[in-house]
Order: structure tokens, then sequence, then C-alpha cells
């Protein structure tokens, strides 16, 4: 197994746990201990509200515009989870790696820019919220500055599943 292979491999398998086992931040919007999560998990909850609500989830999220917006949003996410199965598609094919690699980094930049508030784009967040499955367990929440240990494993896996994407997946 080449070393490409071996990366997107990696790049993958952290771009799946720590979209669907860790959360990007903790949202401060209710108290310790049932914190409210952005998590991959949390937007997949929050889906069938998403797609039957849409216009008032656009309300009562505060998202600037329409139910459009969330639509849209909606759909760029929902190929976000699918990111970390691109990349495992991408050990067959070096494009695919790059292209699933490429929506964790943009993600995981966008995240820790929001936490350090250097972009206001916070609300566009929103629809990952959702609160504990397992309070503690699920999702796993490891606070480290303005995010969350599952942000910047995503960023680390979508850099690794790109670096491997270039260095090419054939043996």
């Amino acid at each position: 197994m080449g070393a490409g292979k071996i990366l997107v491999l990696i790049g993958a398998l952290l771009t799946l746990v720590s979209t669907f086992f860790l959360s990007f931040f903790a949202t401060g919007i209710t108290l310790p201990p049932d914190f409210e999560y952005a998590s991959g998990l949390g937007f997949i909850f929050n889906l069938p509200e998403i797609i039957s609500n849409g216009p008032k989830f656009a309300v009562f999220e505060a998202l600037i515009g329409s139910a459009m917006v969330v639509y849209i949003l909606a759909i760029v996410y929902i190929v976000f989870l699918l990111s970390g199965v691109l990349q495992l598609v991408g050990l067959a094919s070096r494009v695919v790696a790059i292209i699933g690699s490429i929506l964790p980094i943009v993600t995981g930049l966008l995240i820790i820019l929001i936490g350090l508030e250097v972009l206001d784009y916070g609300q566009y967040t929103s629809l990952f919220w959702d609160g504990p499955i397992v309070s503690g367990i699920l999702p796993l929440d490891v606070p480290l500055g303005d995010a969350s240990l599952g942000t910047y494993t995503l960023l680390a896996g979508g850099v690794l599943g790109f670096i491997g994407g270039i260095l090419g997946t054939k043996d």
C-alpha cells in the first residue's frame, strides 16, 4: 500500500470519526451539563425538521434570508456528511479523494474562524446544533480553545486526505 493510499485512509477515518462521534463546539445556549453541541449527528437529527419546516426553521434559528438559504445549506451539509465516504471511495481514485477532502478542510477552517470571531457566520452553523445523544459521551466534546477536538481532527482528516490524493492512490 502506497503512502498516498495510507494518508487517504487515515484522513477518511479521521473525517468520519470527527463528523459522527466528536463535537465541533459547544454552543453555550444551554447551561452545563446539557450544552447543545454542533456535530454531524446533530445535523442528522435536525434534518427531518429542516426538510419539513424550512421556513419556520429559518425564522426560529435567525438565519438571514429565506427558507431557500436553509435548504441550500442543508444540501451542502449533506454533502459534507458524505465527505468521509468520498475519501474512502478516493482510495481507488485520487480525484475523488481530493474532492472528498476539500469540504472538511473548508468546514474546519470556517468553524475555527467563526470561533475566533474573524467571521460572523455562526448562525449558519445552527443546523448542526442539537443536545447530546448520550450526555458526556456522544457527541464527545473536548474543548480546545474556541473549538473542540472534532474541529481539529476534521481539519486534519481533510488535510491528510488531500495530501494523500495529491500523492496518488495507485500502488
